[in-house]
């Protein structure tokens, strides 16, 4: 009967302790956001739309991932063709550490009828994390080819060269 009372409080104080202190979501793989490319398709969205976005960039900027979620969740919902949306989704995806909802968030701002090369440039960034190499390059000759983008488009090159040399 005592290993069965010394059972249960070594369960209930490990529990106690995975419960206390819950791991951080992994991080974004070191990608930051570029709020500035995003302003040309969010321009496209009626002014009450655009306020709770800009709510959902500070919840972003401030860590809370989660009400950001929540918020651009309704807006893609009457908006689904906003490619800016689609990839302030895509982002905190990725912040929340669902890889999977990041990369088809990620897919759909760039089949989005809007935006501009970053659209590619975030698609192949985003490739390039799920280890979809082939996506990657594509996307990365698009934003090369587009021009606007030399020193991203020279790092995520490096990134893959490195990846390479590693296998």
């Amino acid at each position: 009967m005592r290993y069965v009372r010394l059972a249960a409080l070594l369960t209930a104080w490990f529990a106690s302790r995975c419960l206390a202190a819950p791991a951080p979501p992994p991080p974004a793989g070191g990608m930051d956001l570029r709020f500035d490319r995003l302003a040309s398709a969010l321009k496209l969205l009626n002014d009450s739309d655009r306020m709770i976005v800009d709510q959902a960039v500070q919840l972003i900027k401030e860590g809370e991932n989660v009400g950001a979620l929540a918020r651009l969740s309704s807006l893609t919902n009457s908006n689904p063709e906003n490619s800016s949306l689609r990839i302030l989704m895509a982002y905190v995806q990725l912040q929340l550490g669902n890889l999977t909802g990041a990369f088809d968030e990620a897919k759909k701002a760039h089949d989005a009828p809007n935006g501009n090369s970053y659209r590619c440039y975030f698609l192949a960034k985003i490739a390039f994390l799920t280890g979809d190499k082939v996506t990657c390059r594509r996307e990365l000759n698009h934003v090369k080819n587009a021009g606007d983008m030399p020193g991203a488009v020279r790092e995520l090159e490096k990134d893959l060269k490195q990846t390479k040399t590693k296998s």
